[in-house]
């Protein structure tokens, strides 16, 4: 019985040494669930990341989750981005989501569907400091619905 208590011991050891090992590329993560699976127009999703490496290459990464019934097979999004120096930028991203046939991208479990979309690949921060990032869907409804969660994630490329 001892036998089998250390091998469940070590098994679980293992997996969880595993887990944390796929993802230790990752320098920051950070997801808001929306309130009601509708994501209002004035619900402006905030992230900062304090980057003290200048000299790595690094991915940005948008997260969204929708479920399969969110009406359409794109969004559109103004990301506003905060630099330590006080400068600042807004971009529109229209991200797809889904193709012409109505096929998801993106991973599916059931009616949820999970996206990191690649928004910036290789990229360094050029200075030591706080970053602030805010998400704000730009489609033409005040409450966007089938939207569960919204994030971002910074990692190091490989």
């Amino acid at each position: 019985m001892a036998a089998t208590m250390r091998n469940s011991v070590l098994i679980l050891l293992f997996i969880s040494m595993f887990f944390t090992s796929c993802d230790s590329n990752k320098i920051y993560e950070e997801n808001f669930a929306v309130a009601d699976n509708g994501w209002k127009a004035d619900d402006i999703k905030t992230f900062e990341i304090e980057i003290e490496d200048t000299i790595s290459a690094l991915n940005l990464y948008i997260n969204l989750r929708t479920s399969t019934d969110y009406p359409y097979s794109n969004i559109y999004l103004f990301l506003y981005s905060e630099y330590p120096d006080g400068y600042s930028d807004k971009d529109t991203l229209e991200i797809i989501l889904a193709e012409p046939s109505g096929k998801w991208f993106g991973e599916s479990s059931g009616t949820v569907v999970e996206n990191r979309i690649l928004i910036s690949q290789g990229g360094r921060f050029a200075t030591k400091g706080k970053y602030v990032f805010k998400l704000e869907h730009g489609m033409r409804e005040e409450v966007l619905p089938e939207i569960i969660d919204v994030g971002m994630r910074v990692e190091l490329m490989q």
